[in-house]
């Protein structure tokens, strides 16, 4: 399986430094926690669907997921895309929900259900890379080339990040609002850096199989040929040892051992059992 790790971007070290200046050290930890939180949420789904998270990068409003996505379905893309929010907005309503049974809560968790909502809808801002700009790229990558779709998204998103910075500057003859200008930031980042690359890999991208070095449980499952392999992906632990058994017109194949984790590794995830025994 991959192992997510976690890398943190100077940009958000910035911000932080911006709290601890401004006493408010406590909404940054809360911040960050509903930051992990939301990229758990990409992580999971992401998981469920055969795929997992390399590495993120983690930065204010949270984190810069990249890589080429090319590889995903629409249907796929968006749900990972939207996992994240989904996450905020479920603790988000369970601490309103909380406010409602449990008046007194109220003051100690207020700044949890803000940054949980906050973080929820900045996210679905149509602008690179945020969660929105990807439903957007998903979308305009169904009828135009990804490297059009991707142009047109970054392009869009710089305008809104100029957009953001000049009432930045508007700003400072008025009230300064240093979140506009990190926000700002952090959405050009996004779109020009090409550093700390994150992507989805196919949970069994590169395994090799290896002959059990201890007692295991066998477990036969038997499936049709128009089967997808990402279901397999979805289905497999490899504290088991398994044996497939396809059934395609009318004969039944077995497939187990390394041929399984062959296919497990080098097939696409949205092939059929039927292309690939």
């Amino acid at each position: 399986m991959v192992r997510l790790k976690f890398s943190i971007h100077p940009l958000f070290f910035i911000f932080g430094l911006y709290f601890a200046f401004t006493g408010k050290v406590f909404s940054f930890i809360v911040y960050t926690l509903c930051a992990v939180i939301h990229e758990l949420g990409h992580f999971n789904q992401s998981e469920k669907l055969g795929y997992a998270l390399n590495k993120i990068v983690l930065m204010p409003y949270g984190a810069l997921i990249k890589g080429d996505m090319s590889e995903l379905r629409y249907k796929d893309e968006v749900l990972i895309a939207l996992a994240g929010p989904f996450y905020n907005l479920s603790i988000g309503f369970f601490v309103v929900a909380l406010w409602w049974i449990f008046p007194l809560t109220y003051p100690y968790t207020e700044i949890m259900g803000v940054a949980n909502f906050s973080l929820a809808i900045i996210n679905l801002l149509p602008c690179y890379p945020l969660d929105g700009g990807r439903v957007i790229l998903a979308t305009l990558s169904l009828c135009l080339s990804r490297k059009t779709a991707k142009i047109i998204v970054k392009s869009l998103s710089i305008l809104l990040s100029l957009i953001l910075l000049a009432f930045f500057i508007y700003s400072i003859f008025i009230q300064i609002n240093l979140t506009l200008l990190f926000f700002s930031l952090f959405i050009l980042v996004g779109v020009v850096d090409k550093r700390d690359q994150s992507d989805y890999v196919k949970i069994y991208q590169n395994l090799t199989y290896k002959s059990p070095n201890r007692p295991q449980t066998v477990k036969r499952i038997i499936v049709s040929g128009e089967t997808e392999i990402k279901w397999l992906y979805k289905t497999i632990n490899k504290e088991y040892y398994y044996q497939i058994l396809v059934e395609n017109n009318g004969k039944k194949v077995l497939i187990e051992g390394e041929r399984l984790y062959k296919i497990l590794s080098e097939s696409s995830a949205y092939q059929k059992l039927s292309e690939v025994i």
